[in-house]
């Protein structure tokens, strides 16, 4: 076993127990707000299946350089999570016009941050690879200010604050650390080595997904009147 395939078999079994416990505790969570669980548990069954893909190389690009199962993943996982934040932020009842656009301008932000992130991973030219970096971060703050603007103010103003704070509290400062370790990584400047980046990669993504998951349902099963 190679040092990287430790993190990645951690990754992979951590996001398929965190699947089962997110439906296990998804089960006090009232049916009309199931969602929240399904989102949240289809979340983690998606990080399990591409990390399963980079146990054996799968999908690897730039001479084996750069994870691009891992893009796939968070091309796919991020809006969900963003979903399961923004609806409990801004749930239908007491909601100001706007919301549909809200949460679609703070996905698209998402989903452009993601690919311009792989852009810049896969970019052969260096200076190119830093403008799509940041390009990239600017989605990623925009993404911020609205969860904590916004959002936050109608989270506020529909009794959701509490838990949506919570939800909110967690993702910033986990997300945080991404834009830090792609530059400290390979995909980067090269301080960390691919073993060290791997390693990281999994612990905070299982603490994003997972531990997010687990606290959105658990959540849900205590206030569930509280959201969509």
């Amino acid at each position: 076993m190679s040092g990287v395939d430790l993190p990645l078999w951690i990754g992979t079994i951590g996001m398929a127990v965190g699947t089962l416990l997110i439906l296990m505790v998804g089960k006090r969570v009232p049916h009309g707000e199931r969602h929240h669980v399904y989102t949240s548990a289809g979340v983690t069954a998606i990080a399990a299946c591409a990390y399963y893909l980079m146990t054996d190389g799968r999908f690897m690009v730039m001479d084996g350089e750069v994870y691009a199962a891992r893009y796939l993943d968070w091309v796919l996982t991020t809006p969900l999570l963003l979903l399961g934040l923004l609806t409990i932020g801004m749930p239908k009842a007491g909601t100001p016009m706007g919301r549909g656009g809200i949460i679609g301008g703070v996905i698209g932000a998402d989903i452009f941050m993601i690919i311009t992130g792989y852009l810049a991973a896969t970019s052969v030219d260096d200076q190119q690879r830093w403008v799509f970096y940041v390009v990239s971060c600017l989605a990623f703050l925009a993404i911020v200010k609205t969860a904590w603007g916004t959002v936050k103010a109608s989270a506020a103003a529909a009794g959701t604050g509490a838990l949506y704070g919570k939800l909110l509290n967690v993702l910033t400062v986990l997300w945080f650390i991404y834009p830090i370790l792609w530059v400290l990584g390979t995909e980067g400047i090269g301080v960390l080595s691919i073993t060290r980046e791997v390693w990281v990669f999994a612990v905070i993504d299982v603490c994003a997904k997972v531990l997010f998951g687990l606290l959105l349902v658990s959540g849900m099963s205590k206030a569930p009147a509280a959201a969509e």
